[in-house]
């Protein structure tokens, strides 16, 4: 019975990620009727069973207000990134500049680095190009970059969507330790401003 139920516990954890794939099959195929759905999800059951993953927990939470915050956030991003990339790319084509820019994590969760690095490449204008889990780092291409004031922009904005994303699907745990980190790099900024 103890085999029973322990093969139960493991499935309903891999149904979250089950549908997950059947709703990529579906977006992928742009058809969201029945026979599609059962065909996303057998496929997606058959590619999980046959790839062995392990079951990882997912720490995660849902804050509806704070997810609302973030979507406002990526569909201004969106439209205003757009405007802007299609005024450089008609107007001044020669003058776009981009740079890569290293922004340090204050989120050490794997799932909310990569729903941050996601994020990032879905806003027109900036790409995600590496992520150090190990240094906590993630590189962003961000374009465009008219000058040095740029660059402290950029790390705002993404230093604000990590910050949504933390809130809005992190753990308590992984924002007391969000908050820890950036209280201790506030304080490092401050300190090295002192000394100067």
């Amino acid at each position: 019975m103890n085999a029973v139920n322990g093969a139960g516990v493991r499935l309903l954890g891999r149904l979250p990620m089950v549908l997950w794939l059947t709703v990529m099959w579906a977006v992928l195929w742009g058809d969201a009727s029945p026979g599609t759905l059962i065909a996303g999800f057998a496929v997606g059951a058959g590619c999980y069973a046959a790839a062995r993953l392990p079951h990882l927990p997912v720490r995660l939470r849902f804050r509806p207000l704070w997810a609302a915050r973030l979507a406002v956030r990526i569909l201004w991003d969106l439209l205003a990134s757009s405007v802007q990339m299609a005024y450089f790319t008609f107007d001044r084509p020669h003058r776009v500049r981009g740079a890569i820019v290293a922004v340090p994590l204050r989120t050490d969760s794997d799932l909310l680095m990569a729903m941050v690095s996601g994020g990032l490449s879905l806003v027109t204008g900036s790409q995600t190009i590496e992520l150090d889990r190990e240094g906590g780092v993630i590189y962003v291409h961000g374009i465009p970059i008219r000058g040095e004031g740029d660059v402290p922009r950029l790390r705002r904005d993404v230093r604000r969507i990590e910050e949504l994303f933390v809130r809005a699907f992190g753990s308590t745990a992984d924002i007391a330790d969000f908050e820890a980190t950036e209280h201790a790099m506030h304080a490092a900024r401050a300190a090295g401003r002192e000394e100067r």
